[in-house]
This record gives C-alpha cells, structure tokens and sequence, in this order.
C-alpha cells in the first residue's frame, strides 16, 4: 500500500514537471527561451516544445506584421510650405534574439520605429514640392465645371516622382538602417495617409477656393444674361416679322375688301344713277333741314327747286 502511494506521488509530480516544462508554439508566434532572465534561444517553428521548468521562461513575439502608425508631422516642402503628413507604416520581427536582445517588448520597437520613420519621412518630403506628395501621376484631373477646368487647366503642375516613389525612398531610407541586425526588424510598406496644410495656411487656401468659385459663378451669371438676351433678341425679332407679315396680310385683305365694296358700289351706281342721286339728295336734306334751321337761297339754286317741286336739269 505505501509503495502504490509513493507510485501516485512521484507520477503526480512528473506530470507537474511535464506540465511545467512543456510549451506549444503557434503558427503566429516566435519564442524566446530565458534563464534567469538572459536569453538562450529563439524558437519560430510551431509544435510541442520543452524547457527547464522553474528555470527557463517563455516569452513570445509576433510573427505576423506588425501596425506603426505615427502622428502627424508639421514639415516644410521644396517649395516652402508646411504641411502636415500623416504615414502609417507595416512592419515585422525577423530576428526574434536580436530584437529581444535590442528592445524586449514590441512597445519598444514601436518607439525605435517613431524614430526612423519620422525622420526618413522628414528627409524625403522636404526635397520635393507639395505636387509630388499629393499626386501620383499626370492624368488630367476632373473639375466640378468645364469653367474650372478651363481656368485651372494651364496652371496645372506636373509632377516628376510622386507619391508613390516618394513612399518607396521612405521605405528604402528606413530600411537603410540595417534594422535586421540592429533591431531585428524589418519595415515593410510605408504609405502616407494624409497630407493637409497647417491650420492658417488652410484658411488662406480656402478663401482663394471660395474666390475662385465666386469669379466662375460671376462668369456664368453672365453667360446666362447674354444668352438671355440673345434668346430675347431672337423671340423679339421673330414676333416682329409675325406682326410685320400679319400687317401686311391684313393691309392686303383690306384692300382687296375695299375694292370689292367701291366695285359694287360702281357697278351699283352704273346701273341706276338718278337713283342713287335722289338718294343723295334725301340723305343731304336730311342732314341740312333740322328743326329750327333756316336758309338763305338764291332763287335760282337747285336746292331750292328741288325743294319746290321743280324738275333738276341736266
């Protein structure tokens, strides 16, 4: 009986010794093995692994790539204006022992990273104008309006490297560091995110947006007054030829009215003259003896003949 419980004790504690020693590494993870602090290996293949138990640590690293991303730098461009340039960066532990050995905690390499990127970004940025940083090829850009286009069209730069082979000499000026046998690390894509202008001179560029919309919105106002007037001038003109041609139209119907009517009036007049002079003749009197009217006549007018019953001659 006491033998079979010394058997579970010493099984016992050869489980707690296996349990102590044994490790696993992942397909994400690298170790560092340390004694005593110091350490003695690196380990970056997964599986099952074992150490001294009680003695030797396990400390794991990423192997995956790593984010940087820095705060936004106030740099001075070629062309002398100051911009902020926000980058952000990719990076990862190649070296595990050199990096542990260097900086222990990837907090550290985070601020070895603060560092040399920023000074690489500051070193590229100001050797080229501001044009280089914001585009990165020459394709025409597209304005909200062909006036804009038209304007900005002549004043638009040219860039010569860009930001993309700008992106690529702050890597290679990062890299150039040899931070593989430094640090044990290695910087795999940097990339600006954004590239904005200090804060007065941001103002000064949105008053001169605002002035050059201002001056193409005046330029078209304009336009659309001439082309208003031209529209006007056009239906003025039209409706004067209409007026014109309906005048004309008229006078013509008129005329041709008035010579049916003195035709008819003439062949009228042709077929019973005497008629038609008796007529007069009523319509005369009946215009000329109204109550109250008095005449003078010689004893020889016709009037007065006709007014006696005498018979007019011809």
């Amino acid at each position: 009986m006491k033998r079979i419980v010394t058997l579970i004790i010493v099984v016992m504690a050869a489980l707690v010794l296996l349990n102590a020693s044994a490790y696993t590494v992942s397909e994400k993870d690298q170790v560092i093995i340390t004694q005593f602090g110091k350490p003695k290996r690196a380990v970056v293949d997964p599986g099952l692994r074992f150490r001294i138990p009680f003695v030797q640590e396990v400390n794991r690293l990423e192997k995956r790539l790593l984010p940087w991303d820095g705060s936004p730098e106030n740099i001075p461009t070629r062309d002398k204006k100051r911009i902020f340039v926000d980058v952000w960066a990719r990076w990862r532990i190649v070296e595990p022992m050199q990096f542990f050995r260097a900086m222990r905690t990837v907090q550290g390499g985070q601020k070895i990273l603060d560092n040399l990127i920023d000074a690489a970004v500051r070193d590229v940025v100001s050797r080229y104008n501001l044009i280089e940083a914001v585009r990165t090829t020459n394709e025409p850009l597209i304005y909200e309006s062909e006036e804009f286009q038209d304007e900005q069209q002549d004043r638009q730069e040219r860039i010569t490297v860009g930001r993309g082979k700008m992106e690529e000499e702050m890597l290679a000026a990062v890299n150039a560091k040899d931070l593989a046998a430094t640090y044990g690390i290695e910087v795999s894509d940097v990339h600006i995110k954004r590239v904005n202008y200090i804060d007065n001179v941001r103002a000064q560029v949105y008053e001169r947006m605002k002035s050059e919309r201002q001056r193409i919105a005046s330029l078209l106002e304009s336009e659309a007054e001439e082309e208003r007037n031209r529209i006007l001038g056009a239906t003025r003109k039209e409706l004067d030829q209409i007026e014109g041609q309906m005048e004309q139209e008229s006078a013509e119907i008129r005329g041709t009215a008035d010579a049916a009517v003195i035709k008819i009036y003439a062949d009228a007049i042709g077929q019973d003259l005497e008629f038609f002079e008796f007529l007069r003749r009523l319509e005369a009197y009946k215009k000329t003896l109204r109550s109250g009217t008095r005449l003078v006549l010689s004893t020889d007018n016709e009037f007065l003949n006709l007014l006696r019953g005498d018979t007019p001659t011809n």
